[in-house]
């Protein structure tokens, strides 16, 4: 059941932690749990700089951390397009997961009310959180 909401995806610090036994950038756990969900229940789109209109540019960002598996349900999320920032690309009713929007971007979503729709994650300093966002995702889809 798709609930019509849009998730706006951001990359790093939310797909993209780092490896608990190395520091690297890794697939964060939990990622292809993640992007599965959103891709059932909301209607999904990439809100990252390594999408700027095109997904081809995210899949090769995330092809050196993921596998065919991940990479097939990245392929399924839209791209959007924004010019300098990604508050230009919400719209609608929204869901909005990212782990460190700018000051301007906050300031934004405070001024339209809709500081409640993002959703802050952050793999790098959590690498777990991804889980506490699956379970707080059913919540809004009533699973």
């Amino acid at each position: 059941m798709n609930l019509f909401i849009d998730i706006d995806i951001d990359i790093d610090g939310v797909l993209l932690g780092k490896a608990v036994e190395t520091g690297e950038p890794a697939l964060a756990e939990h990622a292809a749990d993640y992007l599965e969900i959103c891709l059932v229940h909301f209607d999904c789109y990439w809100l990252t700089t390594h999408c700027r209109g095109s997904i081809d540019t995210v899949i090769d960002y995330l092809a050196p951390y993921a596998d065919s598996g991940f990479l097939a349900l990245a392929e399924r999320t839209r791209p959007t397009d924004f010019k300098t920032f990604k508050t230009e690309a919400l719209f609608g009713d929204f869901i909005w997961v990212d782990d460190q929007p700018t000051a301007y971007e906050l300031m934004v979503l405070e001024e339209n009310a809709q500081l409640d729709r993002w959703y802050q994650v952050d793999t790098r300093k959590n690498p777990g959180e991804l889980l506490d966002l699956i379970e707080s995702l059913r919540r809004v889809a009533h699973l």
